[in-house]
């Protein structure tokens, strides 16, 4: 099912009792619809950085939830704006899970929230955000009920203060995996000549992110700087997942791929045609 309500576009997948299920565009329509109102009346707050925000607990859930989800990634650095994709997906799920299905997977321009109460393995595929390609890499999620997985970039939907082509991230929340795949890409960063950044407000008008320098374009890195931009976001990622904000992160810049999945129980890399 293909859902649009403003700027949000959902594909949602939903089972029961192993049989697609049909769960009522309208209904889902609607309630997206008041996720969207209930946000838009919290702009003002929602657009500062999170570490600003002293009392939230006032304000509608989808408010709460993205300020929660990047007060645990970085408060200084992130809006909850930062989580406002990963938040849709991960309620509109919820809202679905009321209808006892036992397989829901609600997609929104790649910020996927699923619940997996069958029991079965999930293959989801790392797909290039620039080209719409798939890529080689594939993920291979067991065990695990309910979790988020969210991806970041440069040339993506949103504006990046880093370098990375492709972060995905697998969280226990989509909220948490859409803050911390923007945050680590932000983290994927080096101060060189063959990047050149500009003021986010120069860029996009209406960006929560005004007054940083984002990333506007990439010439050619040399090995090295490839090297140093995704150690930065490796490293950053280790400390999330020690930190049990994050169960996995996988970072590909210039074709070259790190990641903190490592014969984990629950999460597998396998990387089709490749080596």
């Amino acid at each position: 099912m293909f859902i649009e309500v403003g700027p949000a576009s959902l594909v949602i997948t939903v089972e029961r009792g192993g049989k697609v299920y049909d769960i009522g565009r309208k209904r889902i329509e609607d309630y997206l619809a008041a996720i969207l109102v209930d946000m838009r009346d919290c702009l003002p707050v929602l657009r500062q950085k999170a570490q600003k925000i002293l009392r939230g607990e006032h304000m509608p859930e989808a408010a709460v939830k993205m300020i929660n989800a990047v007060k645990r990634v970085d408060e200084k650095t992130l809006t909850p704006m930062a989580a406002v994709a990963g938040t849709i997906s991960e309620m509109v799920r919820d809202f679905i899970r009321g209808e006892d299905a036992d397989f829901i997977t609600v997609n929104n321009g790649g910020d996927i929230a699923v619940h997996n109460g069958t029991g079965r393995e999930v293959t989801i595929g790392i797909g290039d955000i620039r080209t719409g390609r798939a890529m080689p890499y594939v993920l291979k999620i067991n065990g695990l009920d309910d979790f988020g997985i969210a991806t970041s970039g440069f040339g993506g939907r949103s504006l990046t203060l880093g370098l990375a082509d492709i972060v995905t991230v697998i969280a226990e929340s989509g909220a948490v995996a859409d803050a911390a795949a923007t945050f680590l890409c932000n983290r994927t960063n080096v101060v060189t000549g063959r990047v050149l950044r500009k003021r986010a407000s120069e860029v996009d008008p209406s960006t929560d992110i005004p007054d940083e320098l984002v990333t506007f374009s990439i010439a050619d890195l040399s090995h090295e700087e490839t090297g140093q931009a995704l150690d930065k976001g490796l490293t950053e990622a280790y400390r999330l997942k020690k930190d049990n904000v994050i169960y996995d992160a996988v970072f590909l810049l210039k074709e070259r791929m790190v990641t903190t999945i490592a014969g984990d129980e629950y999460i597998r890399l396998e990387v089709h045609n490749g080596g």
